[in-house]
């Protein structure tokens, strides 16, 4: 038999695991890649990407994996809101690479999976 102090316990524990749930979705939850919208700006270990978001954004950053023969950017954004317009915004993000981008392949990440793999933008 559970004891009020038990019974107690365990409501205290199921509200922080709710708590930490919304906070967990509130800023990862539900993010989406977004494609580059025009070439990066490159400079040394600072990439400049210009993007298309949405104005009911909430939080967007960049992934960026990197290897000796390439780096791979993926734009990254969170949008919470039940109604928001199509009306897209265009927004910059910076990245900063561990060493110069140098002759290094630079790729969108956003294009290595659908639905943006099959853009005419991606296709180069």
């Amino acid at each position: 038999m559970m004891t009020r102090m038990t019974l107690s316990r365990v409501a205290a524990l199921a509200v922080a695991v709710v708590v930490a749930a919304g906070a967990w979705w509130w800023f990862y939850g539900g993010a989406e890649s977004a494609p580059f919208d025009k070439a990066p700006s490159v400079d040394g270990s600072v990439v400049r990407l210009t993007y298309t978001g949405s104005e009911c954004e909430t939080r967007a950053w960049v992934d960026v994996e990197e290897s000796a023969a390439r780096v791979v950017l993926t734009v990254r954004t969170v949008e919470h809101s039940l109604s928001c317009s199509d009306v897209g915004v265009v927004r910059t993000l910076e990245a900063t690479l561990d060493e110069p981008l140098g002759e290094r392949e630079l790729v969108d990440g956003a294009c290595l999976n659908e639905p943006w793999a099959s853009r005419p933008a991606c296709a180069s």
